[in-house]
């Protein structure tokens, strides 16, 4: 499969003034994650077998911890920043080494052709058309495969949907003041 390289700033930048829409999501699946160990390489591989990109485990400079490697459903991995993970996961309870998304909604936008690019971390990465990129920042743009966007994220208002009255555990919960005026 090939590739067209591309600076991603201008890759969306064009996108959006073609009228492609930038969309706010959520994640909503569960991901087993660990800290790694500093040095560590991590490569990124799709279920297809394509191999989106890699890492290498670093410390975090403003908590001094190692990146945690992040497992999703569908097996890819890769490394999230100690301060970034503990700000967008919380422990699953009962599920030893699963963590639910508790972070805000990330805009993205569907690309429409099979694109490499320079990750934030440093490394070349490879999104196959259809797939998405999450645009964080104009210097904080990354992608994600289509099949493995649909498994880990939907639409804000689906995500708010599935997880309206529920705990942490995903648990129902009773909210008695929205009984009480509803």
């Amino acid at each position: 499969m090939e590739f067209t390289d591309v600076n991603v700033q201008n890759y969306v930048n064009d996108l959006v003034s073609e009228g492609v829409e930038l969309k706010e999501y959520k994640k909503f699946a569960r991901v087993h994650a660990e800290q790694g160990k500093v040095g560590q390489e991590i490569v990124t591989v799709m279920k297809n077998g394509l191999v989106e990109t890699k890492n290498v485990v670093k410390e975090d400079p403003e908590t001094g911890e190692p990146d945690w490697i992040i497992t999703n459903p569908d097996g890819e991995k890769y490394c999230v920043p100690d301060k970034t993970f503990r700000k967008k996961y919380e422990l699953e309870v009962d599920a030893e080494g699963y963590h639910r998304p508790k972070g805000g909604p990330v805009k993205a936008i569907q690309i429409e052709d099979n694109i490499s690019f320079m990750a934030p971390w440093g490394e070349k990465m490879n999104i196959e058309k259809g797939g998405y990129l999450v645009v964080n920042a104009p210097d904080d743009i990354y992608g994600i495969q289509l099949q493995e966007f649909n498994n880990t994220y939907k639409t804000a208002e689906e995500v708010d949907k599935m997880f309206e009255g529920k705990d942490n555990n995903n648990n129902k919960v009773i909210n008695k003041d929205k009984e009480l005026y509803n």
